[in-house]
């Protein structure tokens, strides 16, 4: 997630005085919420940056350690008539990209989104305008429309993490052997993280004090939630363990395919690694491609993008794999 998403959610995390919070919680927030690869300086940063710009009524309690922060409880939010134009720029870029963001805050950012907009369109000659007009992110994958969430069982789940409670609740569930889901309800349910993927977000959990396998839950499968006061169970740094599993599970696989040269790939400089070396083949028009990857969905599906650009040569594992799909798409259309 980016530094501006990152600065919009600490603000969240930040309860109006005289209620306070320090910088080592909204660090462990911030992680539960996503936000994987920071830091406590970095959350330092932020705080301080936040608290000099004035806009926000932030402020910190040096009076003991660990210092708290909050919000000034006279503070009546941002005013929408300081915004300046690089303040605007930065809402305008932010909603072109909210398509992830949960309801409750882009209900909070409209008016906003809206001050941006006429600030923007004031000026038809301003740079800043001009730059808006200029740059744009483009989603080359299929767009998908995420499914409905309930904005309450978010909001609850989201309190339920943040104040580290346990919670009761429906959950539709997948077994192998029924014919379709059904809804099951669960008490003592620890909520660990969520996690915002490819557009949706998913709830991660475990159950009781017991059961440690975690898991990952699209937050459409859950209803009828209740915030008990029960303390969560289990440690929620998830985020730490996660990557200490993922990386002792996944090894690492020299690939080796031959790649057109004309391809979209080629062409445009992308790398599937550091160490990705590209030469010359003895077939016309291709080029041989070498690299460390990691095998697995994420590479497979990028690679099946490709199409009949590529030929998948080593590991033999993968040229298996795509063998396989070949023959298995000839068969689906070719009857």
């Amino acid at each position: 997630m980016n530094a501006f998403q990152r600065k919009l959610d600490i603000l969240q995390f930040i309860p109006r005085a005289p209620r306070k919070v320090s910088s080592r919680q909204i660090l462990d927030n911030l992680q539960n919420s996503g936000h994987a690869n920071i830091d406590m300086r970095t959350v330092q940063r932020d705080l301080k940056s936040l608290e000099q710009i004035g806009l926000f009524g932030l402020e910190v309690d040096k009076r003991s350690k660990p210092f708290g922060w909050n919000i000034n409880a006279c503070f009546k939010k941002l005013n929408l008539s300081l915004m300046d134009g690089n303040t605007a720029l930065a809402f305008n870029v932010l909603e072109q990209s909210s398509e992830t963001l949960p309801n409750t805050t882009l209900k909070e950012l409209q008016p906003y989104f809206n001050k941006a907009e006429q600030i923007l369109a004031h000026d038809n000659d301003s740079l800043l305008q001009h730059w808006s007009k200029s740059v744009s992110n483009v989603q080359v994958s299929q767009p998908l429309v995420p499914p409905d969430i309930d904005p309450v069982t978010l909001e609850r789940l989201k309190n339920a993490l943040y104040y580290k409670k346990q919670v009761n609740a429906d959950i539709k569930r997948l077994f192998k052997r029924a014919k379709k889901a059904v809804w099951k309800h669960y008490d003592k349910v620890n909520p660990m993280g969520l996690i915002q993927q490819n557009g949706r977000l998913i709830f991660i959990c475990t159950f009781g004090s017991l059961h440690t396998r975690r898991y990952s839950l699209p937050i459409n499968f859950i209803r009828n939630v209740e915030v008990t006061k029960s303390d969560c169970q289990q440690s929620n740094d998830y985020h730490k363990s996660f990557r200490a599993e993922l990386a002792s599970t996944q090894e690492k696989a020299e690939l080796k395919l031959l790649i057109n040269d004309n391809s979209f790939f080629l062409l445009h400089g992308y790398k599937l690694a550091e160490d990705q070396n590209i030469c010359s083949s003895t077939i016309a028009g291709k080029s041989l491609l070498t690299a460390t990857v990691t095998d697995d969905s994420k590479l497979r599906a990028f690679l099946r993008g490709l199409g009949s650009n590529i030929e998948v040569l080593e590991p033999l594992a993968l040229r298996r794999y795509f063998t396989d799909l070949s023959e298995s798409l000839y068969q689906t259309y070719c009857n």
